[in-house]
């Protein structure tokens, strides 16, 4: 994890000599756990060995060093000693080189972040989420995964243009990494979506963070001075051990949260909950009209509308409507003037004598295109 390398590299940076360092290093591991000894020859070495290999390796260098010190009749340097016991034929560096360490770094941030936000990138997001939640699973610790999603950002790129999203990403980056504690670990996914892992964490815990951050975000990301921007979040939030059995599970229940809280309405946490349907119902008893889509003369039902979400809306009706149908349903929302729906029948059930419960799914990217093909097919009619 990120802080486990970052106090490794503070350890080498600030040892007056190599007997602090190892002393140090030691240390760290006693805090730590294990992992240090892996970090350890990730940096030194290049190498990327398990963490029980790790572990026996960095006591076999230590004991090498001695031997090695007390052949020479001076005290031999840890790289050195390194090199010399992985240059051996059954261990695993062949063809040792030196490199310069901040060249070294460079290269390795290259390939474990992003390059535009400066956060991890996914790929290495993935190792890390396999290694912390072992750890998790090993020590019966917490963990949380927080799934962020910025709102309507295809939006955002259409009407300024991707240059000007990638500023509203690099904002939204830079928030997430400010109020992250130093042992989360925050990446970008892809795209517009970011995921932050919170080792050792409950999920109330994770839910105050979350929320701190969905409201940094609203207070401090501003875009430009040319274009100011009003720029929301929506996350979904699951944890081990109280959701998932495995980092699939833990990442597929974030995802469908970050769902539920976008058919909420948006820029709100939501915490993975056993929830069929993607979006939150509200029940909505109101007389609705509905008529079948098109501006041929159609006839008007009047039905009961049951519940709605932003996905779709349940409604009472006399006549059944064939499945696939296209259908606009007036809603008495606005009193004097009615909110219009436009969607798909996808479930008829009949439940009395000329009574059916009708569900329309709603889609508002999908209203538009209908609307616009409805007006074309209806313009091509009428030229002929």
């Amino acid at each position: 994890m990120d802080f486990v390398r970052s106090a490794v590299l503070d350890c080498r940076s600030h040892a007056l000599n190599d007997e602090e360092l190892i002393e140090n290093l030691n240390n760290l591991s006693r805090q730590h756990g294990s992992r240090v000894f892996q970090v350890i020859f990730q940096i030194f070495t290049g190498l990327e060995l398990s963490i029980q290999s790790a572990e026996i390796f960095w006591k076999e260098v230590l004991h090498h060093r001695r031997k090695m010190s007390y052949a020479i009749g001076r005290s031999i340097d840890l790289i050195p000693a390194v090199y010399d016991y992985l240059s051996l034929s059954e261990h695993p560096l062949d063809n040792p080189r030196l490199i310069e360490e901040k060249s070294y770094a460079k290269v390795i941030k290259e390939t474990t972040h992003d390059s535009l936000t400066s956060l991890f990138n996914r790929h290495y997001f993935n190792e890390v989420l396999e290694q912390a939640f072992s750890s998790a699973r090993r020590y019966n610790n917490d963990l949380a995964l927080l799934f962020i999603d910025i709102d309507d950002f295809k939006e955002i790129n259409d009407t300024h243009g991707h240059q000007y999203g990638d500023t509203i990403l690099r904002q939204v980056a830079h928030v997430i990494s400010t109020e992250k504690r130093d042992s989360d670990i925050a990446a970008r996914y892809g795209g517009e979506e970011f995921v932050l892992l919170m080792p050792q964490t409950q999920s109330i815990n994770a839910f105050i963070l979350a929320e701190r951050i969905r409201s940094s975000i609203v207070a401090r990301v501003s875009g430009s001075e040319e274009y100011p921007a009003n720029v929301t979040i929506s996350g979904g939030l699951a944890s081990f051990p109280q959701n998932c059995n495995t980092p699939e599970e833990l990442v597929n229940r974030a995802d469908s949260a970050l769902y539920l809280a976008k058919g909420a309405g948006k820029n709100i946490i939501s915490m993975y909950k056993e929830e069929k349907r993607r979006y939150l119902r509200v029940k909505y008893e109101e007389p609705v009209k509905i008529k079948k889509l098109g501006f041929d003369s159609a006839p008007v039902f009047t039905g009961t509308s049951k519940d709605i979400c932003i996905g779709g809306i349940l409604f009472e009706n006399h006549a059944p409507l064939p499945i696939g149908s296209r259908i606009q349903v007036n809603l008495p929302i606005r009193g004097d003037s009615p909110l219009l729906l436009i969607g798909t029948v996808v479930r008829i059930e009949s439940f009395g004598e000329n009574l059916y419960d009708i569900g329309m799914t709603i889609s508002f990217k999908e209203m538009e295109k209908i609307a616009n093909n409805e007006i074309a097919n209806f313009l091509q009619k009428s030229t002929k």
